[in-house]
């Protein structure tokens, strides 16, 4: 391996939990990093318009609203056959 190879390790994955960063145009927070395969799990940050939306809001055990959830986004860290690094990945906006 040569100086210039970047090696991604889960503790350095897991370093960038809790950054800001935009996902296809949608600006999300870093949640967790799943281990196998190497993924970043992202919340998108709510807006007033999405707070309003009855589609965010989920029932508690008793089935009344009054919680609001956001389905997570998924962005692979590397390609399919491991070689590099996913486009997805590439494609992220940090804006922290």
């Amino acid at each position: 391996m040569s100086d210039t190879d970047f090696v991604i390790t889960l503790p350095h994955l897991r370093s960038l939990i809790g950054l800001r960063v935009r996902h296809q145009g949608c600006d999300c927070v870093i949640l967790e990093v799943l281990e196998s395969p190497p993924a970043l799990v992202l919340e998108p940050i709510m807006v007033s318009r999405e707070i309003n939306s009855a589609a965010n809001i989920m029932a508690n055990l008793h089935g009344q609203a009054g919680e609001y959830g956001i389905e997570p986004r998924i962005v692979q860290v590397l390609t399919e056959d491991r070689s590099g690094l996913d486009d997805a990945l590439l494609e992220l906006e940090i804006l922290d």
